[in-house]
């Protein structure tokens, strides 16, 4: 077996899908040792999983007057500076617990927010790069690069000319930190032709009923999104219905769950005020999740309002009639599984591309959460409503339910990658 390092760096829509497939390759015998932001080290622990705090909280970042600005940027050069900021305050220190926590590994993976490290850290090391990438975010005819536009553009060159655009204007950010690591592991600073290298498997980590048209070679499989498998679920706690929570959904029709994830709400009292006279205008019961933008908030639970700090929503969105959420790839996927429609209130990254997409597949609404009213709330939940957005829900539902699980289409890709 494969000795595996791990580097899962952002909130838990980052984490949580390497996490998972990290659990599922310790299981199949492999060595593996995962860095976490220092905020979600609990889950890869609980999975008895050899984990590492490493970098930055996330948490603390985007909810800092710094981190709120930043989440809210329309401009893509602004996002990247803004990002790049935290890079050159925190990437020094991430780049020396990588290369502690690569140090005799035989494999390296990452997500998007580590894949600078990791790619120099694969060529210095003379192993294998697996990168896991929850939204289309390599060139394609089909689908542009989400940060440049959520929509698709009619010409497919100009669609692949957008991974190009994207990729100069990010190198100018970072470009120096590349090189200070790459002197730093004793490698040249500009990396070699690709060519010379073992090409990187690069999972595809959505499902082609979400994103359907796209086609890749082997080494860009679509595995569909990750997510803990039920043997890792029933580890957590968290394969069933918590009973309090299962009575208070069995006492009345199903809810509509409204979670805004790490997007920070300014006044979260304020907010679940709004929720609550959305819901009751609407005959809906309201199932609360704060995450970290309603944070302060505290878990209550009354006939039609019931407010959780965290659920599975794997596990929790088959009992709900909608979700309104803020748009991470992870609870994009789930609401879809469920066969319920969805309405996303995106702020930043590839949260307005899934916003747009679901709207394009007929299944949800989507608005800026910077445009998030209670009048737009309760408009955007009212039209969740409508047969044709239910029906499509269903529909789409239907077809993801029929997918092999995503964590273990990937642990297979994995395995397969690493045989040769």
């Amino acid at each position: 077996m494969t000795r595996i390092a791990v580097l899962a760096l952002g909130t838990r829509g980052d984490v949580y899908p390497l996490t998972a497939l990290a659990a599922e390759l310790a299981r199949r015998g492999h060595q593996v040792r995962i860095g976490v932001s220092p905020n979600l080290v609990d889950m890869p622990r609980r999975l008895g999983l050899d984990v590492v705090p490493v970098g930055w909280d996330q948490q603390k970042i985007m909810q800092s007057e710094r981190g709120r600005e930043w989440v809210t940027m329309t401009d893509l050069d602004a996002f990247l500076r803004r990002s790049h900021e935290t890079f050159q305050e925190h990437g020094e220190r991430f780049g020396e617990e990588a290369i502690e926590i690569s140090a005799g590994c035989e494999a390296i993976m990452c997500a998007v927010v580590s894949e600078q490290w990791a790619t120099a850290l694969a060529e210095a090391r003379d192993v294998p790069l697996i990168a896991y990438d929850l939204t289309p975010a390599r060139p394609n005819d089909v689908v542009p690069h989400p940060l440049v536009t959520p929509d698709p553009l009619p010409d497919p060159a100009a669609n692949r000319a957008t991974y190009v655009n994207f990729a100069r204007r990010a190198w100018r950010f970072r470009r120096d930190q590349v090189f200070r690591f790459r002197r730093r592991l004793g490698l040249a600073p500009m990396p070699p032709r690709p060519t010379h290298l073992r090409r990187p498997l690069e999972l595809q980590g959505y499902s082609p009923t979400l994103v359907p048209g796209l086609t890749w070679d082997a080494y860009r499989p679509i595995v569909g999104d990750l997510r803990l498998t039920p043997p890792d679920l029933r580890r957590v706690g968290v394969s069933t219905l918590d009973p309090e929570l299962a009575r208070w959904l069995d006492a009345g029709e199903p809810p509509a769950l409204i979670t805004f994830g790490s997007t920070h709400v300014p006044d979260p009292a304020a907010m679940l005020a709004g929720i609550g006279r959305v819901c009751r205008s609407l005959g809906l019961r309201g199932l609360v999740v704060t995450g970290w933008g309603l944070s302060g908030v505290e878990p209550s639970a009354t006939p039609e309002l019931r407010v959780l700090r965290y659920v599975d929503y794997d596990v929790v969105l088959p009992h709900c009639a909608m979700v309104v959420h803020h748009g991470s790839a992870t609870i994009t996927a789930a609401g879809v599984r469920a066969g319920i429609p969805t309405m996303v209130c995106s702020s930043f990254a590839d949260q307005p591309f899934w916003g747009r997409q679901l709207e394009r597949l007929g299944a949800g609404v989507h608005i800026r959460f910077t445009d998030l009213t209670e009048e737009a709330l309760r408009s955007g939940m009212s039209r969740l409503t409508a047969d044709p957005v239910r029906r499509r829900a269903a529909q789409l539902g239907e077809r993801m339910r029929a997918e092999p699980h995503g964590t273990l289409v990937a642990a297979d890709e994995v395995d397969k990658y690493l045989a040769v």
